[in-house]
């Protein structure tokens, strides 16, 4: 275990102003003089498992291992908050040092240097919320192991799976506010992705959980969601499968 590293405001700036630079280091390089000098970052009292970080799994035959990744990354740095796991200065470090090889494997840098130079922008850094969530090599596993770590009800392989099945799905929950950030109408929700990825994965058809989505918050407008418990949300959740999907099974 070691203390964690964040990057000084001003390396990141400059990290991010001479990415064309530097799209020779990206590619197949290395950023050693980050990890070496202290003048690029400085220590958290946070602990972190940063000989974890070198188990994650590449890439093959069109698999991603995600939901092993998510477990890999969230485990190694499990001390961390939400509210630290939201700084850029953390995920930029990471991406340039410890999570460097992996992130070209995962995210294959473009031949062509314009493209190279956005592509890396997106992957490589976090500059806003859609970033850290969602593009940044490092911070989206966190953030989709962190999701998923508060449905108690289910193994959290399990929620994984289910979460990771369809990238549109995914992105309908994590994008909206009302499913995201309460736990009970969330947890609801995977529960029934689970069953119907067990299943004949209906939900999963873009136009139904499109549909599923539109009632929840149509529900939510009139109800504090949030504020119901387990039981009443997964009726709520029943109720609309049934009678507005008119599905009979899942």
């Amino acid at each position: 275990m070691s203390k964690i590293r964040f990057l000084r405001s001003a390396a990141l700036e400059e990290l991010r102003s001479k990415i064309p630079q530097n799209l020779a280091a990206y590619r197949a390089g290395d950023f050693s003089e980050v990890c070496a000098d202290p003048a690029y970052w400085f220590e958290h009292d946070i602990q972190f498992d940063e000989a974890a970080l070198a188990e994650l799994l590449m890439p093959a035959d069109g698999k991603y291992y995600e939901v092993e990744n998510c477990g890999i990354v969230y485990g190694a740095l499990k001390d961390l908050s939400p509210y630290e796991a939201r700084d850029e200065r953390l995920w930029t470090y990471l991406s340039h040092t410890a999570l460097l090889q992996h992130a070209r494997v995962r995210w294959p840098i473009p031949d062509d240097d314009d493209a190279a130079a956005k592509h890396i922008a997106k992957h490589f850094f976090a500059r806003d919320k859609r970033q850290v969530e969602r593009d940044n090599v490092g911070s989206r596993l966190w953030w989709m192991a962190h999701l998923c770590a508060r449905v108690t009800s289910m193994e959290r392989e399990r929620v994984l799976q289910a979460f990771l099945f369809r990238s549109d799905v995914r992105a309908n929950l994590v994008e909206r506010p009302t499913t995201s950030q309460c736990s009970e109408l969330f947890g609801a929700i995977v529960q029934k992705l689970a069953i119907s990825l067990e299943g004949g994965k209906h939900l999963f058809e873009r136009s139904t959980f499109r549909k599923l989505m539109m009632e929840i918050n149509s529900v939510g407008g009139y109800k504090l969601l949030d504020c119901l418990p387990a039981v009443q949300v997964e009726a709520i959740l029943d109720d609309i499968i049934g009678s507005k999907l008119k599905l009979s099974s899942l």
